[in-house]
């Protein structure tokens, strides 16, 4: 699109600091407050809504395995250059269940962090660290194309064209062994209750 270094490093930006804000709210006491006023589920109850997470995960991994060929050709473009009309809501749903997978070592070093005997400041830091890496992607994307600037969408159009025939060639086998993890610990804890 027009004027790509400011459109990505603003995207960049807003996606850091909304993850850096989440984690500071998370940690500072909203997470707190949140589970102060939700009800407090058995053990029983928490480990099967963990299994059936877990299978739910494997099933839609299963899923998007079975129709990785027809999901990659959708996200595609057609002779002319365009957009094939599904591809913003597959890929869409791509990023979002991207998202998801990522959300849980995200809560996972938050709970790390704010259970460390590291000093509020050093907390933090580490939160700051923790985002840091998480854009880093998007850091070196803003970077090719302040650096590149024109030629930017030449070099990273074969990397999105990579992406894009093969997201759920790399989503899919993700989703499962975390859908395994999630069933396995949901059973160890079920059979422990």
């Amino acid at each position: 699109g027009p004027r790509p270094a400011r459109q990505t490093a603003a995207f960049t930006v807003v996606a850091f600091a909304v993850t850096l804000g989440v984690g500071l709210a998370l940690a500072l006491g909203l997470g707190d407050l949140i589970l102060s006023v939700l009800p407090k589920p058995g053990a029983t109850v928490k480990y099967a809504l963990i299994t059936a997470a877990g299978i739910g995960l494997m099933i839609g991994s299963v899923v998007l395995w079975i129709r990785r060929q027809d999901l990659a050709n959708s996200t595609t473009t057609d002779q002319r250059g365009r957009k094939s009309p599904g591809s913003a809501v597959l890929v869409g749903g791509g990023i979002a269940a991207v998202e998801v997978l990522t959300a849980f070592p995200y809560f996972a070093a938050i709970a790390m962090i704010v259970g460390s005997s590291a000093s509020a400041g050093g907390k933090v830091s580490l939160l700051v660290l923790y985002c840091l890496v998480y854009t880093a992607p998007l850091i070196g994307i803003a970077i090719v194309c302040a650096a590149k600037r024109e030629r930017a969408a030449a070099l990273l159009a074969p990397v999105v064209v990579w992406l894009l025939r093969r997201w759920p060639v790399i989503v899919a086998p993700l989703a499962v062994v975390i859908g395994i993890g999630l069933t396995a610990y949901g059973i160890v804890g079920l059979s422990s209750t």
